[in-house]
């Protein structure tokens, strides 16, 4: 399975890697995690294979480029990209977004023969098949009914566990599962802010510890969604732990897994 953690910045020009601040995972060439950046693509060819969004949540950050990709790929005729959330998420992103005053309706604008996008809602533990993968929404502990994905294409089952924090259900489910390659865990502040991670439902350091001591040591642990401000101070946090097969996500890096 080839995953890639889709930048949202431009290189900085002095050596320092470049912060990410929008969530979009490119999942092979026609399926993505979170809507966060894929808008902002340069390549558009590359927007225009993908064909099915899954949505964890509505946060700014994991869906701000997705009118942008709908905008973009769209062309005359019945094919269009297909969103799939939670059906609260849905009806979030039509009410505060495609409202006709932040973004034109494009799904009621749609027509079978003619559609700029399909919502496709989905629930926590019902496996959706699309384009050879098999993904499972697993609530986690954030927000606006959060889902993480487990993604499974028959060879490696891969893990995109979405703002969380600590939580249990997912652990849980994963631990039935052969193959699992890799899970993308995020760490959202430094460890004097575990006050504020705890209040919003993300991790700190010393929080995403005891999460990867869920998974398996074999199964590699990508760092991802570090706050900007607090990058480099999250990652020498993290390195002081000596945590096992733990390892910062690179964005723009394709990862066979």
């Amino acid at each position: 399975m080839r995953v890639e953690l889709l930048p949202s910045s431009f290189p900085s020009g002095d050596g320092r890697s470049s912060p990410q601040f929008l969530s979009s995972y490119l999942v092979g060439e026609s399926v993505v995690i979170d809507g966060g950046s894929v808008g902002l693509l340069a390549d558009v060819d590359r927007q225009r294979a993908v064909r099915h969004v899954f949505l964890t949540h509505a946060h700014l950050d994991h869906v701000a480029s997705l009118p942008l990709l709908i905008e973009t790929v769209y062309s005359l005729g019945p094919e269009c990209v297909e969103v799939l959330a939670a059906p609260s998420v849905l009806i979030q992103l039509k009410a505060d977004i495609f409202n006709g005053r932040t973004w034109p309706d494009l799904f009621s604008l749609s027509t079978p023969d003619n559609a700029f996008a399909r919502a496709t809602p989905i629930e926590p533990l019902q496996t959706v098949e699309r384009e050879g993968l098999r993904i499972t929404p697993v609530p986690v502990n954030h927000s606006n009914d959060t889902l993480a994905m487990i993604v499974d294409d028959g060879r490696s089952c891969v893990v995109f566990a979405a703002d969380t924090g600590p939580t249990d259900l997912l652990w849980l489910e994963l631990a039935k599962r052969s193959r699992v390659m890799a899970v993308f865990l995020e760490c959202s502040f430094p460890n004097a802010m575990e006050d504020l991670a705890t209040k919003t439902g993300h991790l700190c350091p010393h929080s995403f510890a005891a999460q990867r001591a869920r998974v398996g040591n074999d199964v590699r642990v990508f760092v991802v969604h570090q706050k900007a401000r607090y990058a480099a101070e999250i990652t020498h946090e993290l390195a002081a732990l000596g945590l096992p097969n733990v390892e910062t996500v690179v964005p723009g890096l394709p990862y066979d897994l």
